[in-house]
């Protein structure tokens, strides 16, 4: 058996479909970004993104190192090529009935294998927009895209899909609500729990048990614990490090519900904490009440975020107008649960509306001292906004 009908005969399996959204809501995503790519003048879109690919196809997997893309265009069918390994959980989890697979053995002929396809369907003297602003398209598949399509013309469409995106559905606002009713019984379970003497290992253990008892899948980030000497600088995380009196612990995480995520972020003190550690906390907490209150609908995220300045002004060092007060989360697969699509932040005018959903993690983090975090994940109403992880964010002592 040759590899096409190695490939013709794992796609003609009758599995059972485990779609996370009904085919019509997945087709009305398809439309909304053939909409975009209309005012884009693009013929064909080759989507490489992980998470756009799960957003139009229902595509899913940890093996997001693996070559994986959707070649949408502007009518018809779509068309998923794929790295072999990646078809059978294509199968379960997506509409998309046109699936083409890459030998694991033949990676470095992707882009002329892709090309093909392109051919096939008459594409390859089309406008074709590439992701090459995000994870997933190499340079070596974009070379043999256009050694092998010397006709086409290739356009930078890494936002195309991200516009649709931007405003989650009902369905997406409870899978948001979902995964934070899990997150929120891990932080209660560690939180009764951690004391001195535990290791970061320990602790993260609690944490990653309790979310996957409670329902979730794999995390699209794993659980961060920053403890003792550590818990001051961003992007660590647990190595077997004791928890020792006088330190603080930082912990963030989400549990993963049809691939949405509520994160949150919290920070314990170990023993009676400083006086520094104390107003910090209040500081923080006081910004984040502040943010939920600006949150409404019509105001742009540059005029949200100069409100917040003042109190962040006098516990840390960093420019307010380099200062993130939230990003864009939601739908997401390893290494990240960030939807990098939108900020709170100054110098971003992109208008606040409904369904726009965000985490919230504000701290101080100085290798110096003691780091000090708390955050929020919620979404913007057509009032307010709404609070998904709503917790106790006072500083925990133990």
């Amino acid at each position: 058996m040759d590899f096409k009908e190695f490939i013709k005969d794992i796609t003609s399996l009758n599995l059972p479909k485990e779609l996370s959204f009904k085919e019509s809501e997945y087709r009305q995503r398809i439309e909304n970004v053939r909409k975009v790519m209309d005012e884009r003048g693009l013929d064909v879109l080759l989507a490489t993104f992980a998470p756009d690919l799960s957003y139009l196809s229902g595509y899913r997997s940890f093996g997001t190192g693996w070559y994986t893309c959707m070649m949408l265009p502007r009518e018809g069918e779509p068309v998923l090529h794929m790295h072999q390994l990646e078809i059978g959980p294509t199968i379960l989890n997506s509409w998309v009935k046109d699936i083409r697979g890459v030998r694991w053995s033949f990676l470095d002929g992707i882009g002329a294998d892709l090309a093909d396809v392109l051919k096939e369907f008459g594409l390859d003297n089309k406008r074709i927009g590439l992701q090459t602003k995000r994870p997933g398209i190499s340079i070596d598949v974009r070379d043999g895209l256009q050694r092998a399509l010397p006709n086409a013309t290739f356009v930078e469409a890494s936002d195309v899909v991200a516009q649709p995106r931007r405003y989650k559905s009902a369905t997406e606002v409870e899978y948001m609500r979902q995964s934070a009713r899990i997150t929120n019984k891990a932080l209660s379970a560690v939180l009764s729990q951690v004391h001195a003497g535990m290791t970061d290992n320990q602790v993260a253990a609690i944490i990653t048990n309790t979310m996957i008892e409670e329902g979730s899948e794999y995390f699209s980030v794993q659980p961060v614990v920053s403890a003792g000497p550590t818990s001051g600088v961003g992007h660590t995380t647990y190595r077997r490090i004791p928890i020792n009196t006088g330190e603080t612990m930082m912990m963030e995480f989400g549990a993963a519900y049809h691939r949405y995520t509520s994160a949150v972020y919290h920070t314990v003190a170990i023993g009676k904490p400083s006086a520094d550690i104390v107003n910090k906390s209040k500081i923080i907490n006081e910004t984040l009440d502040a943010l939920f209150e600006a949150a409404k609908p019509g105001r742009t995220c540059d005029d949200v975020a100069r409100e917040l300045r003042t109190g962040m002004d006098t516990i840390t060092k960093a420019p307010s107008a380099q200062r993130i007060y939230a990003y864009a989360i939601g739908l997401g697969m390893p290494p990240t649960w960030s939807e990098d699509i939108y900020y709170i932040r100054e110098g971003v005018d992109m208008e606040l509306k409904p369904g726009m959903t965000f985490h919230s993690p504000i701290g101080v983090r100085e290798a110096s001292s003691p780091g000090v975090g708390f955050s929020e994940t919620w979404v913007v109403t057509e009032t307010g906004c709404e609070i998904f992880t709503r917790h106790d964010r006072e500083l925990t002592v133990v």
